[in-house]
C-alpha cells in the first residue's frame, strides 16, 4: 500500500498514525480500530462553537462601531490625540469584523473527512489535501483493501464512483 498523508494524519500497511508538525503521537492498527467512515463533514471539530465565536465577534465589532458612530466632529476639535484613538478603533472594528467572519466561514466550511473509532476514541480528519491532490480514488480503494468491512461510506458522491 501505498502511504497517504496529510497534515494531520498518515495511512499506509502499518495502520493509521496521528500527526503533528508530521511527527506521530499516536498510532493504531487495522485490528485496533472499530470503524472507519468517511462523510462529508464539517472541516473544524466544534463547528457550533466556531460558528457562535464568529457571530459573537461580528456583533461586537459592529456594537463598538455603532457606539462611536454619531462622532461627528472635525480632527480640530478631536485633536491630534482623538484622532489617533479614532484610528485605532477602527482598526479594531476591522480587525473584529475580519476574524469573526473567517471564523463563521471555517464553521460552516465542509469537505470529505475520515472518522476514526477506536476504544474510547473518536475524531474526524479532514481529506482534502488528497482530494485536492487527485489522491481520493486511490487512497479509498487501498484503504478499502486494509480496513476491509470496517470502512463506511456515507457519501453518495463517493459510493456512485
Amino acid at each position: 500500500m501505498k502511504k497517504y498523508e496529510t497534515a494531520e494524519l498518515r495511512v499506509d500497511d502499518a495502520g493509521i498514525a496521528l500527526l503533528r508538525s508530521r511527527y506521530a503521537y499516536r498510532k493504531f492498527s487495522y485490528d485496533e480500530i472499530a470503524e472507519l467512515q468517511i462523510r462529508r463533514g464539517s472541516l473544524v471539530n466544534n463547528p457550533v462553537a466556531v460558528g457562535v465565536m464568529g457571530v459573537g465577534l461580528i456583533a461586537a465589532g459592529f456594537y463598538i462601531a455603532n457606539m462611536f458612530s454619531p462622532l461627528n466632529v472635525m480632527d480640530a476639535q478631536l485633536g491630534f490625540r482623538g484622532g489617533k484613538a479614532l484610528g485605532y478603533l477602527i482598526f479594531l472594528v476591522f480587525g473584529l469584523l475580519c476574524f469573526g467572519g473567517i471564523l463563521l466561514y471555517k464553521s460552516v466550511q465542509r469537505d470529505f473527512v475520515l472518522v476514526i473509532r477506536a476504544e474510547a476514541f473518536k475524531k474526524s480528519y479532514p481529506l482534502t489535501e488528497l482530494r485536492r491532490n487527485g489522491e481520493l480514488d486511490n487512497f479509498l480503494l487501498a484503504l478499502q483493501e486494509k480496513a476491509g468491512d470496517k470502512l463506511t461510506l456515507l457519501t453518495r458522491e463517493l459510493i456512485l464512483k
